[in-house]
């Protein structure tokens, strides 16, 4: 997982189990850890990764995904832990040169 102040991006494997139907699509929620409530980022077809846009920095986030064939939803796949919406390195300091 690729994190950043105001995106990230996910990455999961396929469903070990299909149901005897092959997958469509995946359904990417994301969890605004401060209100509890899942909404829907991203839906993905023929990829097992996501481009999630428009986190809000400093805020904590959780994620699922649910694979989609033609009997519907699967299950959520819960992400074991939430993530920071932070850059994955510190603010660049000023740094001043001075001639002689």
């Amino acid at each position: 997982m690729d994190i950043y102040r105001d995106r990230c991006r996910l990455a999961w494997k396929p469903p070990q189990d299909d149901g005897g139907r092959p997958i469509l699509r995946y359904i990417v929620e994301a969890q605004d850890m401060e209100s509890q409530k899942w909404a829907k980022v991203g839906k993905v077809m023929g990829d097992t990764q996501c481009g999630v846009p428009g986190l809000e920095p400093g805020k904590r986030y959780k994620f699922r995904v649910k694979a989609v064939n033609s009997e519907g939803e699967s299950e959520p796949l819960v992400a074991d832990s939430d993530i920071l919406a932070k850059d994955p390195y510190g603010q660049l300091a000023s740094i001043y040169i001075v001639f002689f």
